[in-house]
C-alpha cells in the first residue's frame, strides 16, 4: 500500500511544531531508533490511540521545535518496517508523509487507533501512553489490569478457588432453589446450567 505524501501550509506546519506532547500526541526526531519507535506505538495502541509526527527536532533546554523531516521517503525505510512488524497491514494505522510549502523535508504522520489486542515493542515490553510519557507494563497485575481495560478479560470469565459445597449449600443458592421447578439438588442443577 503506497504512503500518500500531503502538501500542507505554512500554518499547519506551525501548529504541528507548536502542540503540545499529550496523552494523544508525540513527537520525534528523524533520529529515533526503530525499535526504540515501538515503544510509542505499543503505547498508544494499548491505550486510547494518537498522533505521532517523526521529523520534528527539539532543543531540550530551550524547547525550541524546528521541521526537519527526511529528505526523502526511501529514507523513512526502516521506521515503515516497524509499522509492519506491529501493525500488518496498516491495520490500526494510517501513515503518510507531510511536506510543508516552505520546507524540505518529510515528516511521517502516523495515526493509531487502540487496538483490541495487546501491541508489545520490539523488545517484547508492553507500554501503555500515560499524558506524555510511555510506561512499560511488566507485572503479571498491570498486565492483568490491562487485559481487563482492554476487554480481552472480564471478572466474569475468572473462576474462582473455593469449594463447590460453598456456593451450593449459601442461603442465596438454596433460597433460589426453592423456587426452581422442576425441584433439583443444588450441586446437580449447578453442575447441568454451567
Amino acid at each position: 500500500m503506497a504512503i500518500d505524501v500531503i502538501k500542507i501550509t505554512g500554518e499547519q506546519r506551525d501548529r504541528i511544531v507548536n502542540m503540545q506532547e499529550d496523552h494523544y500526541v508525540d513527537l520525534k526526531a528523524i533520529e529515533i531508533a526503530p525499535g526504540k519507535l515501538t515503544r510509542s506505538l505499543s503505547a498508544f495502541a494499548n491505550a486510547d490511540g494518537g498522533e505521532l509526527f517523526i521529523g520534528i527536532d527539539e532543543d531540550r533546554k530551550s524547547g525550541y521545535r524546528a521541521w526537519r523531516g527526511f529528505a526523502a521517503v526511501e529514507d523513512a525505510n526502516s521506521h515503515l518496517q516497524v509499522f509492519d512488524s506491529i501493525f500488518p497491514l496498516t491495520t490500526y494505522a494510517q501513515l503518510s508523509f507531510l511536506e510543508a510549502v516552505d520546507e524540505s523535508g518529510l515528516v511521517l504522520h502516523v495515526q493509531l487507533d487502540k487496538t483490541p489486542d495487546i501491541k508489545k515493542s520490539s523488545d517484547g515490553t508492553i507500554y501503555v501512553r500515560r499524558g506524555a510519557s510511555n510506561l512499560p507494563k511488566t507485572t503479571s497485575e498491570e498486565i492483568r489490569q490491562l487485559e481487563y481495560t482492554k476487554g480481552i478479560s472480564s471478572f466474569e470469565d475468572e473462576l474462582l478457588k473455593i469449594e463447590a459445597s460453598e456456593i451450593t449449600n449459601s442461603l442465596p443458592m438454596i433460597e433460589f432453589m426453592l423456587e426452581v421447578i422442576p425441584t433439583a439438588e443444588p450441586e446437580m442443577w449447578a453442575k447441568k446450567n454451567a
